[in-house]
């Protein structure tokens, strides 16, 4: 495996681990999701590239280069799926489910599968099976471009166009990626196109996330608690919680950092991140903001 490889892989596990904790604490962020399986797909891709083909290895050559090659195919045929989820793509459906199915999937199974495991012959049946995923990539790259400038004409919003349009040329490296079918490439070259795309994409997802993230900084500081403490501990004695988490609401609805109230209550911050999980559960909210407008709604129709 490549020293660059393995730095990657490293880097993306982290970023996984973390931004999955983030998802658990906020289940219904979509985006999020869409995100992690992307980090996902693509660690896979760099492990399996990183690892096969190596003759060295107790697997059966042809299965290393099938998984090898089926790590690629996955990832990109994600990539409509990520577009049509994560932006809102609607034109992109018939891609991003059968098309990738018929047009990518369909061809590595016959050609990298099926033929390669009958004949044994990787280079001719590689060139064979890359050229139909290689056409099909050139009409979803085209869709994908008119998707995203019909959105901007419906909506008229810049900042979001632009920011598509940078996630659109971010992928295209991976329609470069067929050429190594005729041309091999060493692992290094193969890996780092593999990911430029990813690193611009997540360039510009935590741009967004942080922008999100003032938007609700400035909504929760016009947004206070309406009820008092007493008020808020019949709310959590009503739907089974504890004074303890009843203690780290308050706090928690008043804008501290878990930190801080960690420290107010002399607990850790895990078991204060634990009792917001459980209240957000409990009182099925996802966020925040949305925290204080259910106890406030909750404290008004109490008796």
């Amino acid at each position: 495996m490549h020293w660059l490889t393995l730095v990657l892989i490293l880097i993306e596990s982290y970023l996984f681990v973390v931004q999955f904790f983030h998802f658990l604490n906020r289940p219904k962020d979509r985006q999020r999701l869409w995100y992690l399986v992307l980090l996902g797909l693509l660690i896979q891709f760099n492990v399996a590239n990183g690892l096969f083909p190596d003759p060295s290895w107790c697997i059966d050559i042809k299965l290393q280069v099938m998984i090898a090659y089926g790590a690629a195919y996955v990832m990109g045929a994600y990539i409509p799926f990520y577009f049509y989820k994560s932006y809102g793509l609607k034109p992109l459906r018939f891609h991003a489910t059968w098309g990738v199915s018929i047009f990518t999937f369909g061809p590595y199974v016959i050609f990298d599968v099926i033929l390669y495991a009958y004949n044994g012959k990787l280079i001719p049946d590689r060139e064979l099976g890359v050229v139909i995923p290689a056409i099909y990539g050139l009409v979803v790259l085209t869709a994908m471009f008119r998707a995203i400038r019909r959105k901007y004409q419906l909506t008229g919003k810049l900042r979001q166009y632009r920011c598509e349009l940078a996630v659109w040329a971010a992928i295209i490296p991976w329609e470069v990626m067929s050429v190594f079918a005729f041309y091999p490439a060493p692992q290094w070259v193969r890996i780092g196109l593999g990911n430029l795309g990813w690193l611009v994409i997540t360039l510009l997802y935590f741009r967004s996330a942080i922008r999100f993230s003032w938007y609700e900084h400035k909504k929760l500081k016009g947004l206070q608690l309406e009820i008092t403490k007493e008020a808020l501990l019949l709310i959590c004695k009503d739907h089974g919680l504890s004074e303890r988490i009843a203690d780290v609401t308050w706090l928690w609805a008043q804008g501290n950092s878990k930190q801080s109230i960690a420290d107010t209550l002399f607990v850790t911050k895990d078991t204060v991140k634990s009792h917001i999980s459980k209240l957000y559960k409990t009182l099925e909210v996802s966020g925040q903001e949305e925290l204080i407008r259910k106890l406030n709604l909750l404290g008004k129709i109490k008796p």
